[in-house]
């Protein structure tokens, strides 16, 4: 078996608990483009009322560090067409419905990633809320493989993805 594959059933198979078991499916559903997409949109809308211009621009570049991860992802799921896990291997436990039949790279994981990237460097005075992101970005990440519809490479080549976008949209800023 490959590395990728090992990895995925010791994640999958080998850190199954009760606990993960509610858990992680309610994390991985939380990395979604859409989801994000909204609470970018929403927290633009009530910084602007607000006149909270420092945040709104981090919203704003939350956004576009999103778009352009969700641009990037779904051009590399059209140009490479990578089955699901559970859908050519034995044994996969399957904990949440994809939305999209498509593998690689994972979407969830370069959009939480891209949003993460912008709201670390531009919050990186708050240690604490600093550590809860990038934890929240490793579970996200985590549990993409634990529900069963990602591999480990999946996850990292949408870290990959979400960090540049956040990067690049940082820079375009700076």
């Amino acid at each position: 078996m490959s590395l990728n594959i090992d990895l995925f059933y010791l994640i999958n198979n080998g850190c199954a608990n009760p606990a993960f078991d509610v858990i992680m499916p309610h994390i991985s559903d939380c990395g979604g483009f859409v989801t994000l997409l909204v609470i970018c949109v929403l927290a633009i809308l009530v910084l602007r009322h607000y006149k909270r211009q420092r945040y709104l621009e981090i919203a704003k570049m939350c956004l576009y560090a999103l778009v352009l991860s969700g641009v990037i992802a779904a051009c590399l799921k059209l140009a490479y067409h990578s089955p699901r896990p559970f859908t050519v291997l034995e044994n996969v436990r399957q904990l949440t419905i994809p939305t999209e039949p498509n593998s690689f790279p994972s979407g969830h994981t370069s959009s939480t990633f891209s949003v993460v990237s912008v709201l670390v460097w531009t919050l990186r005075e708050n240690k604490a809320v600093v550590c809860l992101l990038v934890l929240f970005a490793f579970l996200l990440a985590f549990s993409r493989i634990y529900v069963g519809v990602h591999y480990p490479f999946d996850v990292l080549v949408g870290a990959i993805v979400g960090v540049s976008s956040g990067a690049v949209v940082l820079k375009l800023k700076s």
